[in-house]
């Protein structure tokens, strides 16, 4: 059994940042607004990595008590993350979908939540295999692929938009579920495997749609990257 995350990150955008003369940060703040009147009611989110843990099966150089303890006291940077993310991304001069150490993603810790799953090695060993194969035939990021994020997905392959050689960020979130199946091990100690892979299909992709759809399908928490307390229960409601 393996353990797979699905990472979110957040946008600053807030209402009141509007009256704090914030810069707005165009990519950020313009896909976190521009996805928000189909997805009403879910978080700020603009992007999203799938966290893989590394070869000792870990996440984190610490347990996550620790690690609570340590980033409330100002000590826990993205040093401490261990494993891998792999996403599709217009940063940076290698661009596309990539696969990176998560010590250099997680900079900033307090703007990533995530949700989890444990998962079948056998279907983890599938959605890496594609996964890793994307990453070796990546051609970049294309200008056009953005408009992916606010367009239904009948519309996107009307107009030409789909192109099969690059994704976005959610579209890649989206290729590892479809093939991760989930395992659950109840209380007695008994495996039970979930008929059906983790999502089947997003018709709008976006990483606010993927967290939703993931959310409401398999009724799993939210968890703050930074502190590792829950932040949003499993029905996706904010806890406080």
């Amino acid at each position: 059994m393996k353990k797979v995350r699905f990472v979110f990150h957040k946008s600053r955008l807030e209402w009141r940042n509007l009256f704090n003369k914030r810069q707005i940060r165009l990519i950020d703040d313009g896909i976190a607004l521009a996805t928000w009147p189909l997805n009403l009611f879910t978080p700020w989110y603009s992007h999203m990595s799938v966290w893989i843990q590394d070869e000792h099966g870990k996440f984190t150089k610490l347990d996550d008590v620790l690690a609570n303890a340590m980033f409330n006291a100002g000590g826990i940077t993205g040093r401490d993350y261990l494993g891998t993310c792999y996403t599709s991304t217009m940063r940076g001069d290698n661009n596309g979908t990539v696969s990176r150490p998560a010590s250099t993603v997680f900079t900033q810790p307090e703007r990533w939540e995530y949700i989890e799953f444990d998962v079948t090695d056998e279907s983890f060993a599938e959605a890496k295999a594609w996964a890793d194969e994307r990453v070796d035939k990546n051609i970049g990021y294309g200008k056009k692929t953005i408009f992916r994020f606010v367009l239904p997905l009948w519309l996107v392959i009307k107009t030409g938009l789909d192109d099969l050689l690059r994704e976005i960020c959610s579209e890649h979130g989206e290729g590892w579920a479809r093939r991760l199946l989930r395992q659950n091990i109840d209380a007695s100690g008994t495996i039970t495997i979930r008929s059906g892979w983790i999502l089947m299909e997003i018709l709008i992709r976006s990483p606010r749609r993927l967290w939703r759809d993931l959310v409401r399908r398999h009724h799993v928490p939210t968890y703050s990257l930074a502190t590792g307390l829950m932040v949003r229960d499993e029905n996706g409601k904010k806890v406080k």
